[in-house]
């Protein structure tokens, strides 16, 4: 707290008359880094994914040494944390139309996979470790997805086909169908 009074220029007792604890000190930056810098970006099919990395890319751009520290550090990981649950969970969302056949291993696998793919750590991986640009990556992640996507609809409707199991009732198709005739 000391740290943050000197560098903001103002009494150590100002910041502590706004926030009470460190804690609430990182959750009101969090907030205002996910509004401001990495708001969040609606979206309800995984197709949309690939143009919004690269809206989320010059974002980044804005303000890298930022983002660096959010995808990187302990109290970054803390910040996000909240803000991936929700984006998690939208990812699944998302995808669920595209995964009904697929078993539980291959959807769980493909969740995170569009979900790492759409991240900050991505964006900085690629940054630091292969000196990539901000439109390469963009580039390199919606190849990704768009690769990813294709793949997981190939395989979903090939499961269709086959009779595999159904990834929401844990039932074939077949045997689905001949439990409904049962119950008739």
């Amino acid at each position: 707290m000391a740290a943050v009074a000197k560098r903001a220029k103002v009494a150590e007792r100002t910041i502590y008359r706004h926030f009470k604890t460190r804690a609430e000190l990182f959750a009101a930056a969090g907030e205002w880094i996910e509004d401001n810098v990495f708001s969040y970006i609606p979206f309800t099919s995984p197709d949309e994914l690939p143009d919004i990395f690269r809206k989320l890319c010059k974002r980044f751009d804005r303000h890298p040494h930022l983002a660096r520290a959010i995808a990187m550090t302990r109290a970054g990981r803390r910040v996000r944390a909240g803000f991936r649950r929700h984006l998690i969970d939208q990812h699944r969302r998302a995808m669920a139309p595209l995964v009904r056949h697929l078993p539980a291993k291959d959807v769980r696998q493909a969740e995170a996979l569009a979900s790492y793919l759409n991240n900050v750590l991505a964006w900085n991986a690629m940054r630091e470790d292969f000196g990539m640009s901000s439109a390469e990556i963009a580039d390199a992640i919606d190849w990704a997805l768009t690769t990813l996507l294709k793949d997981v609809r190939q395989r979903d409707a090939a499961a269709a086909r086959s009779g595999k199991t159904d990834n929401k009732t844990g039932r074939s198709p077949r045997k689905r169908a001949t439990a409904v005739s049962e119950q008739a």
